[in-house]
């Protein structure tokens, strides 16, 4: 089916690629498949829809439904200094990977070596504060398919009260581990790999208040690249 929108956003990030011709060799289809996709007498497949748009370095939900809120831009801002625009907001982001052992970032002890842009409207479309936002990256593959390897997630460090079901980087000594969490009966905290290859394990309510143990913040993005 013939789609204006979609066919003006694939012209678009044609022109980001720099032709149909080498969009269509990137991507590893014919000039006239791209074409068909335009008129919608063919489907993309998802895979390639997604190369498309890796290609063109826009994001996925753009491409296809025209989101613009779904994965904020990120450019490098200077280190040296943070300066929000009319349209970006930078939020600091850590050389620490979570899961790695960084110790602690909360108490303002280390301190971003760079900064990341983000569009300013989708920081107020999710009712966000800049100055309690951080970015992070992951190292190790207990979250996936929700969180990769190296992904650069966006952490809300005002939501530090865990919730069922929810997504937190939790220090616990000088670790730092980004798990789902889950209250369990007897008053302790369950934290949760999605990659099932990984184990379960508790924190019971004895530990959380004796222990050097924190919630450091809700992860609510996560940035990554797709596979080659």
């Amino acid at each position: 089916m013939y789609i204006k929108e979609f066919a003006e956003r694939i012209d678009i990030a044609i022109d980001k690629i720099g032709g149909v011709g080498k969009a269509s060799s990137i991507i590893g289809v014919s000039n006239p498949t791209i074409g068909r996709w335009k008129d919608g007498s063919s489907d993309a497949k998802l895979s390639n829809i997604a190369a498309f748009a890796k290609a063109a370095n826009v994001s996925l939900d753009w491409l296809i439904f025209g989101d613009t809120e779904s994965q904020p831009p990120q450019q490098l801002a200077p280190d040296s200094e943070a300066v929000n625009d009319d349209e970006y907001v930078h939020i600091p982001a850590f050389d620490i990977a979570v899961s790695a052992g960084h110790g602690m970032f909360n108490d303002g002890t280390i301190k971003p070596n760079k900064y990341l842009a983000f569009r300013r409207h989708w920081v107020q479309a999710r009712g966000l504060t800049v100055k309690c936002l951080a970015v992070l990256f992951t190292e190790g593959d207990s979250m996936i398919p929700t969180i990769p390897e190296n992904a650069a997630i966006v952490i809300n460090r005002e939501r530090n009260q865990a919730l069922d079901g929810k997504v937190y980087v939790i220090r616990i000594d000088d670790r730092l581990y980004v798990k789902r969490t889950q209250w369990i009966p007897t008053g302790g905290l369950r934290l949760i790999s999605d990659n099932k290859a990984y184990d379960s394990f508790d924190i019971s309510k004895q530990d959380m208040q004796a222990n050097d143990i924190e919630i450091c913040g809700q992860v609510i993005h996560a940035s990554y690249d797709l596979p080659d």
